[in-house]
């Protein structure tokens, strides 16, 4: 079936092109789309980093929409359900998108502004959370806090056993929004080139390192200041996809025990389990994804969607998180 679908022509330039979508397998759905978030890798895509070959390619992997139909082995959803896909393919931003049924969540028959139900990368946030394990009075470390460490930090204050939060981040409107976060008094969001936070990464490693470190900074810089305030046997997440090569002290992460994790869905084979998981945390008010939206864009308005694509490249304009909608 030949739908329009938003594609990378060239370095930094879109287009609307037609492309084929997949009728349904037997454990697939197909979905007309309403709305696809607009992910960092999206933005890198935009730039022709890590591409799935040569231009042109669509793109897209946060949709959410309605079910168009459905394959003879899928029950519990039907034509006309709403849902929210939070694993599915590369190929999403487009007018209808076929994924697996394992990777959807039904969504409430009153859904209206769709961006805000843009879920999926909640789900990545609750796996990493999962794979993290933070356990009673862990004092933990968030080392940036774009879009995805908002997330985190939300998961952090509001459904974890962590002890006192400490988040670094540099730009200003990101610090005011981290700070509504906080729970008490030894929680505190802290800017790292500041003489206060300075201080603070200082005291972190002289106190051995804090139990728990995430890094979101998708940055080398962020990277090893996070790498610096892991302790002894502690545990170093790391959230960024980082897009290079990104170095290490082998001999301070091997004698020191570290513990490293990956937020990448590859790194659980039961990946698809967060996402009943990720709904549940939504629906009791941990994760608030659509607080987050920044921005919208109509995919036929290539000159608002390049806008869009280029502020989640260089994060003006007070950027946080870009959603393509299909509906004007």
């Amino acid at each position: 079936m030949l739908r329009k679908g938003v594609f990378v022509e060239d370095y930094m330039k879109l287009s609307i092109r037609e492309y084929d979508v997949p009728e349904p397998q037997a454990d697939e759905v197909m979905i007309k789309t309403k709305a696809c978030g607009l992910c960092c890798w999206d933005s890198w895509l935009f730039r022709g980093v890590n591409a799935p070959g040569p231009y042109p390619y669509v793109i897209g992997h946060e949709g959410v929409g309605i079910v168009e139909k459905v394959g003879d082995m899928v029950t519990d959803l039907k034509p006309g359900d709403k849902v929210a896909c939070l694993s599915g393919n590369n190929e999403m931003m487009c007018e209808y998108a076929t994924v697996k049924r394992q990777g959807l969540t039904k969504l409430p028959d009153d859904t209206e502004d769709w961006a805000s139900v843009v879920w999926e990368p909640t789900c990545c946030v609750t796996n990493l959370l999962n794979i993290t394990d933070i356990h009673m009075g862990d004092e933990v470390v968030l080392v940036g806090g774009g879009y995805m460490g908002q997330l985190t930090l939300q998961g952090l204050t509001r459904a974890s056993q962590a002890g006192r939060i400490t988040v670094f981040e540099t730009r200003p409107e990101r610090i005011a929004m981290c700070k509504e976060y906080l729970r008490s008094p030894v929680d505190r969001v802290l800017d790292p080139n500041s003489e206060e936070g300075k201080a603070a990464i200082q005291d972190i490693i002289d106190r051995g390192g804090a139990d728990v470190v995430i890094e979101f900074s998708a940055c080398d810089a962020g990277f090893h200041l996070a790498d610096s305030m892991t302790k002894q046997a502690g545990k170093l997440t790391i959230g960024s996809f980082h897009r290079s090569d990104v170095t290490f002290n082998g001999t301070k992460w091997h004698l020191g025990g570290l513990y490293v994790y990956n937020l990448a869905p590859m790194s659980n084979p039961h990946f698809k389990e967060m996402v009943e998981r990720t709904h549940a945390m939504i629906d009791r008010g941990v994760f608030e994804p659509g607080k987050f939206v920044t921005h919208t864009a109509y995919y036929e308005d290539l000159e608002a969607m390049e806008t869009m694509f280029q502020r989640a490249c260089d994060k003006g304009d007070v950027y946080i998180k870009g959603v393509i909608l299909f509906d004007k």
